[in-house]
């Protein structure tokens, strides 16, 4: 283990993630959107986006996301439930982007 990682892994800080996601879909970019095993497909060539991209896509903290997700808000226009898939919480992308708009 190095700086409680270990040897060898790549650690990202979710703060820089979203900057950078926001920064890319500022400017028109495509966002990297790997596919993960285990995850499901979805339809219409979507992608399954994390609280870093729901974050970036939305444009609220990830912080805030976590709390509407437990209290049910916003009030007038909820935020969408995610999937939990293997213990981690997914959105899929087209979801998130209805919402904002």
């Amino acid at each position: 283990m190095i700086d409680g990682r270990l040897k060898g892994s790549n650690s990202v800080d979710l703060a820089d993630h979203v900057a950078a996601l926001s920064a890319a879909l500022a400017r028109g970019e495509s966002v990297p959107a790997g596919r993960l095993m285990g995850l499901p497909e979805l339809p219409e060539g979507d992608v399954w986006c994390d609280i870093a991209g729901a974050s970036a896509l939305s444009g609220a903290p990830s912080r805030t996301i976590t709390g509407w997700l437990s209290r049910g808000g916003p009030r007038h226009n909820p935020f969408p439930q995610p999937d939990r898939i293997l213990y981690r919480l997914y959105w899929p992308s087209k979801a998130v982007r209805e919402w904002r708009d």
